[in-house]
């Protein structure tokens, strides 16, 4: 995907996650336990190896970009998104969101994934899928935001553990 892309918003702006940012991309993670619980998972058990690799699958992947979620007025990195382009199905995208705990319950992710819906819908995709976990929030997150549970199991981009597809 292009380096140089930039989704911008009113409070936040998804950019391609620089190589740079990966320790601050752990400290999200570890800051946001609730999706890891729900994979079964556990946030203090992951490693700045555990981040570099998924950075490094992105960076592998010409239909995948995992994106930093900066807050507009700080700069602080206060999420993650990680899109990838024909999966599960080639007229679709996945879309994985996570915002800092602390910036949860703000419109930052309602916001993050508007962005992504106008980039992608219908230039790349006519059919968004999310990746997610038995966490309830995250679920109704999703589903305020039109997505329904699928059932159908899914590989997290992140941590280790059982995920499902959530389609709209």
């Amino acid at each position: 995907m292009n380096d140089s892309l930039v989704l911008a918003g009113e409070y936040i702006e998804l950019r391609p996650l620089p190589e740079r940012d990966l320790p601050a991309l752990l400290k999200v993670y570890q800051g946001t336990p609730l999706y890891f619980d729900g994979l079964g998972d556990r946030a203090d058990r992951l490693t700045l190896a555990d981040v570099r690799n998924q950075w490094v699958r992105a960076q592998q992947s010409p239909d995948r970009v995992l994106f930093g979620v900066y807050h507009q007025v700080t700069g602080l990195l206060i999420g993650a998104a990680d899109v990838q382009i024909g999966v599960p199905q080639s007229d679709a995208a996945a879309v994985w969101i996570l915002i800092w705990g602390g910036f949860q319950r703000q419109g930052y992710g309602q916001e993050c994934m508007a962005l992504i819906e106008s980039w992608l819908i219908p230039a790349r995709a006519s059919t968004l899928c999310a990746i997610a976990t038995n966490n309830e929030e995250g679920i109704s997150f999703l589903e305020l935001q039109g997505f329904r549970r699928t059932d159908l199991p899914a590989d997290p981009p992140i941590g280790r553990g059982t995920a499902f597809w959530m389609c709209w």
